[in-house]
């Protein structure tokens, strides 16, 4: 009993962890926008991220029976070429986003994310369909969407037209990383999520390296602060790596409902570290608009919940 009850509380301070790590990465991206170009940054935090992962992967790939999973470990690299490609655009177009949108309003809007998982899902995945006629899954929907609408419409009549192409580059973030959660599930099932995830990393860094050296201003690193290359260094231990395995951990220790759900969180702590650290300011009608995307979001997460426990 008493090692169930620590757990559970692992289990919840991973998931609290994970909301923490994932709430401070739009805070951190705009904290380097006047030194370092998008490109630059992608290729430089994704690179350390992916590398924090390799001694992971060699140790997976080197002994098989330290786990149950029976899938042939080596076709993982031909397995992860989907999910990578479809990461590559996504993590391309998150770098993008904070050279247009202010951290809080990122934070908000890409919950919106959670909503084409779901889509994608139906889609893809035949056990997922059943969710789409739930009337949660729908009111979810029309909230999520009339959040980000409300988030963005002081801007919809061409006053700003940065925050425009903002709002399109973060849709498309939030489509591919959408994409991604299933896309990875169908590849990558039987293999160990650290492989998978290590794996995936490494394909992606080195795709961002190379997009880094065709487009990034990658001299500007010789005259970058010291301490500002630590910061792309923490954040990419923290918002790559560090996040994902306490998001794992805490799906294995209370299931992907309520980790799911209490993701939902991660937006204020983007709001309170970008009001903190970068003075930032949410009109009334921004933060409305992103109450009711995280409302929608909350909808969505019970709508998947009382379709599967119907169908168990």
């Amino acid at each position: 009993m008493q090692s169930l009850h620590r757990n559970d509380s692992l289990a919840l301070a991973a998931a609290l962890g994970a909301v923490v790590c994932y709430g401070t990465t739009p805070v951190f991206l705009r904290m380097f926008i006047d030194d370092l170009d998008s490109w630059t940054v992608n290729g430089v935090r994704y690179t350390v991220g992916a590398l924090f992962w390799l001694p992971f992967v060699i140790a997976l790939l080197r002994d098989p029976a330290s786990d149950s999973h029976v899938r042939p470990r080596r076709g993982v690299w031909r397995s992860a070429l989907i999910p990578t490609a479809i990461n590559l655009v996504g993590q391309t177009c998150w770098a993008i986003t904070p050279y247009y949108l202010e951290a809080s309003v990122i934070g908000f809007a890409y919950k919106l994310h959670f909503l084409f998982t779901i889509v994608f899902g139906f889609l893809f995945i035949r056990e997922e369909r059943p969710v789409v006629r739930d009337p949660w899954f729908l009111g979810g929907t029309f909230v999520c969407v009339g959040g980000v609408v409300g988030m963005f419409v002081q801007d919809l009549g061409g006053q700003s037209a940065t925050s425009m192409v903002g709002l399109a580059v973060l849709l498309v973030t939030t489509i591919m990383f959408g994409a991604y959660a299933v896309v990875v599930r169908r590849f990558m099932a039987g293999y160990p999520a650290r492989l998978s995830f290590g794996v995936i990393s490494l394909y992606t860094a080195s795709g961002l390296l190379v997009l880094m050296f065709l487009f990034g201003d990658y001299a500007a690193l010789a005259e970058t602060s010291v301490p500002t290359l630590g910061l792309v260094a923490v954040s990419a231990i923290t918002g790559i790596a560090f996040a994902h395995v306490l998001y794992y951990r805490a799906i294995q220790g209370m299931g992907a409902i309520v980790s799911t759900g209490l993701q939902m969180a991660t937006p204020f702590v983007t709001l309170l570290g970008a009001t903190l650290i970068l003075s930032e300011r949410m009109s009334a009608l921004q933060a409305t608009g992103g109450l009711l995307v995280v409302a929608g979001g909350v909808m969505l997460v019970v709508a998947q919940s009382r379709v599967r426990v119907r169908a168990s």
